[in-house]
């Protein structure tokens, strides 16, 4: 898709690119950039845009190989593709009538600059342009910088093209003759950009810097390029990449930049064949793997015997006890991403579908946010005709095996469970989990009966459980269905933000297969709001109606001094690294992730436990989880609690961070925390922590996770015109239909409600497509 039209080497290892990327092509506006992957196991990688051809669909861009991805792209030549491409991302620069501007690019930051000064120069300024090198030979695009500047000027390191010196004497040079600057633009080394806020400052001279610092995902979700900036935290890739150079802190983000230079050199030697990568030792259970897998691994399903559950009474089936899902050991499981819950083997699934009463009035569906009809999908189990459940179940729920791993049955179906009045109730999401892993073991060829196409267009932007359940219902009724998702892969927090060992990435690429089977048209690579906007949607691709469902990947954070230290990560950056970029198999992969001996995770939902147990995994010491409140007010599941505590994590409850201490090289060291107590309830109805004075004490830790919570990430409602919002940011939507406030828009999930579970947002997909199917039906708002 991302083929490579032409490529010419600039300099030494620095290279110039045009590739098909007809999407971002066409959105591109100076200053922005896009995040590259050359193929599937490689980092994400932000490159600032050079420009676009129109007539070709394509982009312009220069690489300078450096380390492993960045030699990895310039090995790519003319007729190859890379594996991805999104953009464009970030805000576009300010052009604005400044007057005189000078552009300083140093190194292959002068290609940043060429859509920057030509647009400036359109805007009616003077612009003059000045290329800064160690050497003439590494002196790029210089006519291409002329004809976009009108003026150009150089300086070199030896003195052998231009002024001797660095960018800052030319521009020294300007103002000495008497040369009035009203602004900079400054691209290049973060020194470079640095010295230059550092210099207009007392002139009174504006500057403008581009950041592209730390980042994974590049659309505003995991926090990695934060910034500080005038003494706030800044997100370079939604905020930025432009900042005014004068506030930003860039000691710090010099420092921040140095993160990963141990685990860059170790990649471009194992890259270069000059080492052996490291490889994590991950054992697992064995022998209790294969003797749960047994069932699964038989070519066809064995002879189902029902003799005996026939003519139960209800006081015998009150006797079988509640089953025990097979378990890896807690002390082998810590150190394998291998799935901890096994499922139910053949025998106790019998046993446990035998447990259900068969009550005349059933209460467990109301539980059900999807509203899985389970009398009827239980009664099938019973009789051992699993096929038949599983269409049961997938008459409401397009991910079956999704929620019978991370669906909190035991808050919702099952606690309506009557069963459950005395005894322990039907586990009914691990029934669920059953029937659907034997569906895609012995279900045979994929059968669809499509119904008669209604001729509807149907945008859903973001591929999650809420987006997924939207196209899975829709597509039932005949409308044509599209996806749009901003990353690489598809499954939005499904595969980003749940390891492996609660959520094996295949379950989800099977269930999403399965709707792609059925028609629904997936998109990959589409930030929605950058790329195309809502508005767009509508009027040049002639759909019908939108729904949001792009989730809140926007993390908060703890606003202490020093989480902008190198080894303090948000919960969402450091599990899409390891969870959607494979961090845990560096160099094989080529995201680093850094995890010390002593792991601090703040916070106690289900986002934290999951940190918790990934670092463990990831070879920490000893992992503790820091949470203001007690355990009674805990919003993770009881049983991630528990499995987290059986694998060793410490829980500090009624503990607040206050401040990180580093080392001398700008490293977190320690955390001082402070003890609290419980006071008046809140908002939520929870009691509020309040600070007991003279209790801080400091803990030892080299890595900090912070799961305080996501908002809504501001992308599409800042760029959809007549969408409302709540005073946090959050879209507002009707609860009974999803409708939002601009006709032919709906949304659900954690978009409208700032952060909750799978299958809730399954539960608003479920209610915003019968109001979708409605109003493409009638067309009445």
């Amino acid at each position: 898709m991302f083929e490579i039209l032409d490529k010419k080497e600039l300099a030494p290892n620095t290279i110039w690119f045009e590739v098909k990327a007809p999407l971002v092509c066409h959105a591109r506006k100076p200053g922005q950039f896009m995040v590259i992957c050359p193929h599937e196991k490689s980092e994400r990688i932000p490159i600032s845009l050079a420009g676009s051809n129109y007539e070709n669909d394509s982009i312009w861009f220069v690489v300078q190989a450096i380390g492993t991805t960045t030699n990895e792209i310039c090995s790519k030549e003319i007729g190859d593709s890379f594996f991805s491409i999104v953009g464009p991302l970030g805000a576009p620069s300010p052009i604005k009538e400044y007057g005189t501007v000078v552009c300083l690019g140093g190194g292959f930051g002068v290609a940043a600059l060429l859509p920057i000064a030509a647009a400036l120069k359109e805007r009616g300024n003077r612009v003059i342009g000045v290329i800064g090198a160690r050497t003439p030979d590494l002196i790029i695009l210089e006519e291409r910088m002329e004809a976009a500047c009108g003026e150009i000027r150089f300086s070199t390191n030896d003195g052998g093209r231009g002024t001797k010196g660095f960018v800052t004497d030319v521009l020294q040079e300007i103002v000495d003759e008497g040369i009035k600057v009203d602004h900079t633009f400054a691209i290049g080394p973060v020194p470079m950009m640095a010295a230059v806020s550092k210099m207009t400052e007392p002139l009174n001279i504006g500057c403008t810097v581009s950041l592209n610092s730390l980042m994974v995902d590049g659309t505003g979700m995991c926090g990695g390029c934060r910034v500080s900036v005038n003494g706030e935290s800044r997100f370079a890739c939604y905020d930025g990449p432009d900042f005014d150079g004068h506030v930003v802190d860039f000691d710090e983000l010099m420092n921040r930049q140095k993160w990963y230079v141990e685990h860059e050199k170790h990649s471009f030697a194992v890259y270069k064949g000059e080492e052996e990568p490291h490889s994590p030792l991950c054992p697992y259970d064995s022998e209790l793997i294969d003797k749960v897998e047994k069932f699964w691994n038989a070519d066809v399903p064995p002879e189902i015997d029902l003799s005996n559950r026939v003519g139960l009474k209800p006081k015998q089936r009150m006797s079988i006890p509640r089953q025990k899902m097979p378990e890896q050991e807690a002390e082998i499981r810590k150190h394998n991403f291998e799935e901890v819950a096994l499922g139910l083997e053949k025998d106790q699934a019998d046993a446990e579908a035998t447990r259900c009463l068969e009550c005349k009035k059933p209460l467990c569906v109301d539980g059900c946010p999807v509203g899985v009809d389970i009398p009827r999908f239980m009664r099938h189990v019973n009789r051992g005709e699993y096929l038949e459940a599983a269409k049961v179940i997938k008459e409401t729920n397009v991910l079956p095996a999704v929620c019978g791993r991370v669906c909190p049955q035991e808050t919702q179906c099952e606690i309506q469970c009557v069963l459950g009045k005395k005894h322990d109730p039907v586990a009914i999401g691990r029934l669920e989990r059953f029937v659907a892993d034997y569906e895609r073991k012995f279900g045979g060829e994929f059968e669809w009966d499509p119904p008669e196409p209604t001729g509807k267009k149907v945008a859903i932007v973001g591929s999650g459980p809420a987006g997924l359940t939207v196209a899975g219902d829709l597509i039932n009724r005949g409308h044509e269905v599209h996806v749009f998702e901003a990353l690489h892969r598809l499954g939005g927090v499904l595969i980003y933000g749940i390891p492996e060992f609660r959520l094996p990435n295949e379950i989800v690429e099977q269930e999403i297969d399965g709707l792609r089977k059925k028609g629904v048209k997936f998109y990959t690579n589409v930030l929605i709001g950058r790329a195309k906007t809502v508005d767009e949607l509508f009027e040049k691709e002639g759909f019908d109606v939108v729904f949001l469902g792009t989730g809140a990947g926007l993390p908060r954070m703890m606003n202490v001094p020093g989480e902008n230290l190198k080894g303090v990560y948000t919960a969402n950056e450091y599990l899409t690294r390891i969870n959607l970029m494979h961090a845990d198999r560096f160099p094989e992969y080529g995201t680093p992730v850094t995890v010390g001996n002593h792991v601090a995770v703040i916070g106690c939902g289900n986002t934290a436990m999951d940190a918790a147990r990934v670092s463990l995994r990831m070879g920490a010491e000893d992992v503790s989880i820091v949470y203001r409140r007690t355990l009674a007010e805990a919003p993770a599941r009881a049983e991630e609690i528990q499995h987290a505590k059986e694998e060793g994590v410490d829980f500090k409850f009624l503990t607040a961070p206050v401040r990180l201490f580093g080392t001398d090289d700008g490293w977190v060291k320690e955390m001082e925390c402070i003890k609290m107590e419980l006071g008046e309830p809140d908002d939520s109805g929870r009691r509020r922590p309040v600070p007991i004075k003279g209790s801080e004490y400091r803990i030892p830790t080299e890595t900090v996770i912070t799961a305080l919570g996501f908002g809504v990430n501001p992308l599409v409602p800042s760029t959809t015109e007549g969408l409302e919002l709540n005073k946090w940011g959050v879209v507002i939507a009707e609860k009974e239909t999803g409708k939002t406030s601009k006709k032919g828009v709906f949304a659900g999930g954690d978009v409208i409600t700032g952060g909750s579970t799978v299958i809730l947002a399954m539960g608003q997909g479920r209610v915003a497509a019968k109001a979708m199917d409605e109003y493409l039906k009638t067309g009445a708002w």
